[in-house]
């Protein structure tokens, strides 16, 4: 589980996808300009840049349909009115029967995702997103372990330089660009979803812009490690969403990537005075109550979310887990949430749906 301000993603500056990682940093250390510049020359000669229209920083809200095509079919998206879903890392998983219907969505846990109840939940027509967090080193399960120690993708991942402690889970993983865990990430996401071909995609804790660890100051940090902890951060997104357009899967991210300045507020992606997350197929809003209402509704309805992504191309699915039903209520309201639920920390095993389901057109298996 997070201890970010779990919400709505946006990735800024420019992103290099798996290997090219190293290239990136290589050439920026040879001519002496930042990563992010070099990044955005790669990407620029790549033709991978946003050619989604800007809208100016303001809140918008969802379009609630839209079409998206492939070779072989042509899919409706629907992503209102909100719906029920829930995060299911541990416990009792025959509960999530509930959830066996077109337009359900529930994240499995670190250890449960080959459970028979994920794979009725995907035949039923919902969506079933594998829990990873990429950011911290608490090893929990068979793809932890994959990505974090020595493995048939590569060398163990080292802790960040100086090694500094993140929460109670653990320390920060070294994933600057041009590292071990950058050039990991896509062989464990392969292996995810071959194994796995009942899934829709991926739940991407942790991974913002900036971070909002209690047990380091991300503002005493320093430029250095701000720069480095974003551009790294950027770069993990990109694989994401190349190995989910890949598999036609998406990815819903929780971490921030909140309009603004990268010491503030870590920037949105790729405009960085824009929220959202346009490799981001959604973000995820965790335990923010009504008070705080107005900022999350701006920060839900930025028209970057979901605008590279070639699986739900610009339509988003936000998805918000508050601690009272009124709360719950007050978010759907908003007509920027895809999906929103009533779940405290302590409860992550399940929450009951709160009302009916419809079908949304997201992926429900892995489709190539």
């Amino acid at each position: 589980m997070s201890d970010t301000f779990a919400a709505l993603v946006v990735v800024s500056g420019v992103a290099v996808i798996g290997t090219l990682a190293m290239m990136v940093s290589h050439a920026a250390t040879t001519a002496g300009v930042s990563v992010e510049a070099e990044a955005g020359k790669l990407a620029s000669s790549a033709k991978l840049q946003n050619d989604s229209k800007a809208s100016g920083g303001k809140a918008v809200l969802f379009s609630n349909t839209s079409s998206s095509s492939s070779s072989s079919s042509s899919t409706k998206l629907t992503n209102l009115p909100a719906q029920s879903a829930t995060l299911m890392y541990y416990g009792n998983t025959t509960r999530g029967a509930a959830y066996e219907h077109p337009g359900a969505i529930v994240v499995t846990g670190r250890g449960n995702y080959a459970d028979p109840t994920f794979k009725a939940i995907s035949a039923a027509g919902g969506t079933v997103l594998v829990y990873i967090d990429p950011l911290i080193n608490e090893v929990d399960g068979t793809y932890d372990s994959m990505l974090l120690h020595a493995s048939s993708c590569g060398a163990a991942v080292p802790l960040w330089p100086g090694g500094p402690e993140a929460n109670s889970s653990g320390y920060l993983n070294d994933f600057r660009v041009g590292g071990i865990e950058q050039s990991k990430l896509k062989c464990v996401l392969e292996k995810v979803v071959a194994d796995n071909p009942d899934i829709g995609g991926f739940f991407a804790d942790d991974l913002g812009s900036r971070s909002w660890y209690p047990d380091f100051d991300w503002d005493t940090w320093g430029a250095t490690n701000q720069q480095a902890y974003r551009a790294g951060a950027i770069a993990l997104m990109q694989t994401f969403r190349q190995v989910a357009d890949e598999h036609h899967l998406i990815v819903i991210v929780n971490g921030t990537w909140e309009a603004g300045t990268l010491a503030a507020d870590g920037g949105g992606y790729p405009d960085m005075n824009q929220s959202g997350n346009a490799l981001a197929d959604g973000g995820f809003v965790e335990h923010h109550d009504a008070s705080e209402l107005a900022f999350w509704k701006s920060y839900a309805c930025s028209k970057q979310w979901a605008s590279q992504s070639s699986v739900t191309h610009g339509v988003a699915f936000n998805w918000a887990v508050e601690t009272t039903d009124s709360d719950r209520a007050a978010y759907a309201a908003t007509n920027c949430f895809a999906f929103v639920n009533n779940q405290s920390t302590a409860n992550y095993d399940y929450a009951p749906p709160w009302g009916s389901f419809h079908a949304t057109g997201l992926p429900t298996k892995v489709t190539k």
